[in-house]
Parts: C-alpha cells; structure tokens; sequence
C-alpha cells in the first residue's frame, strides 16, 4: 500500500542549506516487509519544495511500541517495534497509528 497522510507541524530554517520539518505521518495501511517507500515525494508535495533531498529522520513522542529508521539510499521508511528490535510484519496495518518524527532536509 502507501503512506498515510503526512502533516508538517513546523518548520525551521537551519543553519546554511538545512530544514527541519517536524511532522506527523499517518503509518501504511499494509507495511511491506523491507519498508515503505514515499516519504520524499510526501514530504515535496506538502512543502512545494521540489529540491529537497531528506538527510535524516529522527522518530519523536512514543510512537506506541514502534522505532523508525530511515534508508536514504533506497528512500525507505522502516518500522521496527521497539521490544525486539525486528522489523514490522509483511502486511501489518499501521495505518491507525500517527508517528511523531523531525525531518532533517536539504
């Protein structure tokens, strides 16, 4: 499936080329094993800033049992639950779960 809906709570301008959004994200309705993938576009369709490349994200507030990663290299957003370290199961429904998380941009 796909992401939820993404909502930038606020945004701050950084030293030089840097952004910090600080986001909700809505979790996907059926995460694939190996992550989700659609953060970046979310991210340029709610800022209209074509540009932007993400550099970090960084997860905030508890996030239920739930730690998130992010692979920039194949920009892929992974949910992993925080007790055992293992990634969320193929086909888990996030999708009744809003994730806190900073978002460090360029």
């Amino acid at each position: 499936m796909a992401l939820g809906t993404l909502t930038i709570v606020e945004k701050v301008e950084a030293v030089g080329p840097l952004k910090l959004y600080r986001c909700t994200l809505v979790g996907d309705a059926s995460y694939p094993t190996g992550g989700s993938t659609g953060l970046l576009a979310k991210l340029k369709a709610a800022t209209k800033e074509n540009g932007l490349d993400i550099l970090a994200v960084i997860p905030q507030g508890a996030n239920g049992d739930r730690h998130l990663e992010y692979d920039h290299a194949n920009e892929k957003l992974f949910v992993r639950v925080m007790s055992t370290g293992l990634e969320r199961a193929n086909a888990t429904d996030e999708s009744g779960t809003t994730y806190g998380l900073t978002i460090v941009a360029k």
